[in-house]
């Protein structure tokens, strides 16, 4: 059975991916931790492109609100324990190969960018042999980010042709066994992208179809980023604000400046309880 647009596959066995390096890609403030991996072509953005992903005007944010997308966050089952007890951990698992996970880091970099700020943040593209060949899009291999609400951990399992690049630890393997079962649209189980808000709320696949960014290059993304009635920007700030309201939720809603401004505090209230 395939995978619905906005799921990925990646096994978690041996099976799959000959896994030939293990690197701990700990993006926390402060910096990296971790050790060398495989090497992945990847280049630092366009100048232009990293202001319209990090400085989305909060008119167009507002304009936009939900951008036509249902509430990707659910809620973790049970009352498990945060992630970190010094604050709110996110945590991400996607491939530079995935297209999936191509669309959905736009969103990402718009909600982080709203809590901290990235360093060596790298631009790339997904499989030319996947669907949706050679989407535009981020890599989080070899960046840093630092914030002094939230802390950030990412793993990148392959690179855009499919070596393994990054091994997840132990720890968020359990996270993507416990929250991202075999299910009847990823009958495998640990399909990327996951995203788990300090074990809050678990975002399973993209909320962006990366059909919408097709044939599209980064300059032109990001050039949507301005215009709250493009389907592009609908999607990438809509599912940014949703992933904005979730943090928000950890932070106990600070900063003002991410979390009082529209349509934030609505859709924050949207967000089920946990």
């Amino acid at each position: 059975m395939a995978s619905p647009w906005w799921q990925s596959p990646w096994a978690w066995g041996s099976g799959v991916l000959a896994l030939v390096a293990v690197v701990v890609a700990a993006i926390i403030v402060g910096g990296l931790a971790g050790g060398p991996g495989t090497s992945t072509a990847t280049s630092p953005p366009p100048a232009s492109v990293l202001r319209a992903v990090t400085g989305v005007s909060p008119v167009v944010s507002s304009s936009v609100g939900a951008g036509g997308i249902p509430n990707p966050l659910q809620p973790a089952p049970g009352s498990p324990s945060p992630l970190s007890a010094s604050r709110p951990e996110l945590v991400f698992v996607g491939a530079d190969s995935c297209p999936y996970c191509a669309a959905e880091r736009w969103a990402m970099v718009v909600a982080l960018s709203r809590f901290g700020s990235f360093e060596h943040l790298g631009v790339t593209t997904s499989s030319s042999t996947d669907v949706y060949p050679n989407t535009h899009t981020f890599t989080f291999y070899g960046a840093t980010y630092t914030s002094p609400y939230v802390t950030f951990t990412a793993f990148e399992t392959a690179d855009r042709a499919g070596n393994a690049l990054q091994t997840p630890t132990a720890r968020v393997q359990e996270l993507v066994t416990t929250y991202d079962p075999p299910s009847s649209s990823c009958p495998s189980g640990a399909c990327i992208p996951f995203q788990d808000l300090d074990n809050r709320y678990i975002l399973l696949g993209s909320a962006v179809s990366p059909q919408l960014l097709h044939g599209m290059t980064w300059k032109g993304i990001a050039a949507t980023l301005g215009n709250p009635r493009s389907p592009v920007a609908k999607a990438i700030i809509g599912d940014a604000n949703w992933i904005t309201a979730g943090v928000c939720r950890l932070t106990a809603d600070r900063p003002a400046s991410a979390c009082s401004a529209a349509p934030i505090p609505a859709l924050e209230g949207q967000l089920g309880s946990t």
